[in-house]
């Protein structure tokens, strides 16, 4: 059916016993896959969707009424969100029975109700048969509710009010047996083991610590026979060989579990193996005697020919396991080369391209390096303040030069028409004066 159909049958059908299943206290284990998956609990009423997975009716009902958007016809799975449109209500009746089987306590227990059934019987149960499931009093007149194993056959009330004589305390009458036999807190008995007189109610615990109760010894489990007092006990097992060799049997018995189930599993393995040469043989013998069928020869030649047919197909069966046997795992060994050879060339390719990768980034880095010095060089305030300072010392350098041939010229005399003449006057040198004397 469809999700608005499945939506509409809920509606109509919104009924579920007065035990709540999913507050139940399960005592039995149960397997991971028999648990819903959005409440947690084993399935109640599971229906399926289109991808296989199966859900609680009323959780599934919940989350399309959470999720599911009125403008879409379809609803994603909780588990895998796949879009589907169909919701089934057949699923396995094995789902279903393992589910109802599940061990679960009473939910009377409180009340005292200390009975284990499974899952699918604890509807009738609390109903029919459980004595501490709640129902009105018999009396018409009276408002209270009485325990269904407290109605006596002539059905008259029992909330009436009774003292008790031991401790002068008014009880219900329904009450007043439990009480004077075991909730009185005036009620004493005596201890087996010590004669002490105890509370009735704190026997069980004075029984669990009396020292003059015969105990086991701890190594009963390894054959020790020994029952002696609980207060002599710790000094009987400081010296009893077994507790001391306690430790090594527990080793012993974890080991014995292991392989045992290992054992299991080899035959289930051997069985399996079994199987199948079976049905390899059985198939061997009918081709041979289909085969001796269509020859030519006597009766006891054929009986003899199927004999040694069976014979040779035996042999031929076992032959045939030990070379499937070879080939598999010659298969398995270049499958294992191949392997190694595609793990050694997917290294080097890896390794090559780390090499030229790590080139690139040199490149790279000393390209970088270049920029930063360049960025640096122009960036820097200091170097261009000393290349603008050098070049106005050169500048008045020259300007000086200039001024001082321009006084030369605008001196009277001779040697103002010869330095004209001549140019530009050079610097004196040592051995000018020299020359000079030498020609005169």
């Amino acid at each position: 059916m469809d999700i608005q159909d499945f939506l509409a049958l809920g509606a109509e059908s919104n009924t579920e016993g007065q035990v709540d299943l999913r507050a139940l206290d399960h005592v039995s284990s149960y397997d991971s896959h028999l648990m819903c998956p959005i409440c947690h609990c084993p399935f109640i009423k599971p229906v399926r969707l289109q991808c296989d997975h199966v859900f609680c009716e009323k959780c599934l009902r919940s989350a399309i009424t959470t999720f599911h958007s009125a403008d879409s016809d379809h609803f994603p799975c909780p588990s895998c969100r796949t879009p589907t449109r169909h919701v089934s209500m057949s699923v396995p009746r094995l789902l279903t029975n393992m589910c109802d089987e599940i061990q679960v306590r009473c939910p009377l227990a409180e009340n005292g109700c200390q009975e284990l059934v499974p899952r699918g019987h604890i509807q009738s149960h609390v109903e029919k048969y459980c004595g501490y499931q709640l129902v009105p009093c018999p009396d018409e007149s009276c408002d209270k509710k009485t325990r269904k194993k407290d109605l006596q056959a002539e059905k008259r009330c029992r909330h009436s009010y009774c003292r008790c004589s031991r401790c002068e305390e008014d009880v219900m009458e329904q009450d007043y047996e439990e009480h004077d036999l075991e909730l009185c807190p005036n009620l004493r008995a005596t201890c087996v083991d010590c004669g002490t007189m105890v509370v009735q109610r704190t026997l069980k615990n004075h029984i669990e610590a009396c020292p003059e109760v015969v105990s086991p010894c701890a190594g009963s489990k390894y054959g020790c026979q020994a029952r002696i007092r609980r207060a002599e006990i710790s000094t009987h097992e400081q010296q009893c060989p077994l507790v001391a060799i306690g430790p090594y049997f527990e080793a012993q018995n974890t080991r014995i579990n292991s392989l045992e189930l290992n054992m299991q599993h080899l035959q289930q393995r051997n069985e399996v193996f079994e199987d199948g040469l079976a049905n390899i043989r059985s198939t061997l013998v009918e081709s041979s005697r289909i085969s001796s069928r269509h020859g030519s020869g006597p009766t006891a030649d054929t009986d003899e020919s199927a004999d040694r047919a069976s014979n040779a197909s035996s042999s031929n069966a076992t032959t045939y396991l030990l070379s499937l046997h070879e080939s598999l795992r010659e298969e398995v060994n270049q499958i294992t080369y191949a392997l190694t050879d595609l793990d050694a060339r997917a290294s080097m390719s890896i390794m090559n391209e780390c090499l030229r990768i790590k080139e690139d980034m040199a490149h790279t880095n000393a390209a970088v390096n270049t920029v930063r010095m360049q960025v640096q060089w122009l960036m820097n305030p200091r170097l261009h303040n000393d290349t603008r300072t050098a070049s106005l010392r050169a500048n008045g350098a020259n300007s000086g030069a200039e001024a001082r041939q321009l006084m030369a010229a605008s001196a009277p005399g001779p040697s103002n028409a010869a330095g004209a003449s001549l140019g530009p006057l050079r610097p004196r040198r040592p051995s000018d004066g020299g020359r000079e004397g030498t020609k005169l």
